[in-house]
């Protein structure tokens, strides 16, 4: 089990002040009790963030058990040490609550404006609507320094060089190097018109005419695959644009509290 994601886990168990009620107790250290409430919240936690990997167990207790009785060790030999008590501590401390309380407000804003599947509807519809006729295309790429050297790299492919060998060499990609150039796939509806039309204009296993400039240098494209852009499903999509849409009204309430404040 990861044991930063633990330690992230334990921390927010140590900030979340408040009484307990009366509970069952899973171990002592040095007269200090761990409740078991405390226990089924981290277990609680590890097993909601496995993305199903970890399953709730005995054996899988027993460890997060080890790991409540040596935190509350080290919180204790901390406190000895009047650690709490120096100026780092607070600053440090000071920024986790900051990044928290930041955290609550975004979550204050989102139960206030709540996205409904009927919104998360509407611009699944929008978007597909716009995407469907799309074209997506799988290339590779070449990037070199000059015109003249970018020449010389379309005829080395004319005359048989394998386009992934040559990038591996040529290309100032340094990913070229693990990639062979390959670029995955790229909607063209989604590109810079002239890289969109530059790429519309080579057919599937082919390579460019002419080296295309930009800003990073001279490219040689070639097409592997072409095809229509994929749709995905409603119950696909609905999840990840529900966050979207969320993030973009978080994001649209901070710009109004930006434009309200005093700033001088």
């Amino acid at each position: 089990m990861r044991l930063n994601h633990i330690a992230a886990i334990l921390l927010t168990l140590s900030l979340a002040a408040g009484a307990q009620a009366a509970d069952k107790t899973v171990a002592v250290v040095n007269g200090a009790s761990i409740p078991q409430s405390e226990l089924d919240q981290l277990t609680d936690s590890v097993v909601k963030g496995s993305n199903g990997r970890v399953k709730d167990s005995p054996e899988l207790r027993a460890e997060l058990k080890q790991q409540l009785i040596n935190r509350q060790i080290i919180l204790q030999e901390a406190s000895r040490r009047s650690l709490d008590k120096s100026a780092q501590f607070k600053d440090r401390l000071e920024d986790i609550r900051n990044d928290l309380l930041q955290q609550a407000l975004f979550e204050d804003i989102a139960r206030a404006n709540p996205v409904t599947d009927a919104q998360v509807k509407a611009e699944y519809d929008r978007l597909k609507a716009q995407t469907v006729g799309q074209k997506e295309v799988h290339a590779r790429q070449i990037v070199v320094g000059s015109e003249e050297e970018a020449k010389q790299v379309i005829a080395q492919l004319k005359k048989g060089g394998k386009f992934e060998d040559v990038a591996r060499a040529k290309s100032k990609d340094p990913a070229a190097k693990q990639t062979g150039g390959d670029m995955g796939w790229g909607n063209l509806g989604m590109m810079p018109k002239p890289l969109a039309d530059e790429l519309k204009s080579i057919a599937k296993g082919q390579i460019s005419a002419q080296p295309f400039k930009t800003e990073l240098g001279f490219h040689v494209f070639k097409i592997e695959e072409a095809r229509d852009v994929k749709v995905p499903s409603f119950d696909e999509a609905k999840q990840q644009l529900a966050r979207q849409m969320q993030n973009a009204q978080i994001e649209k309430t901070l710009v109004e509290l930006r434009n309200k404040a005093k700033i001088q």
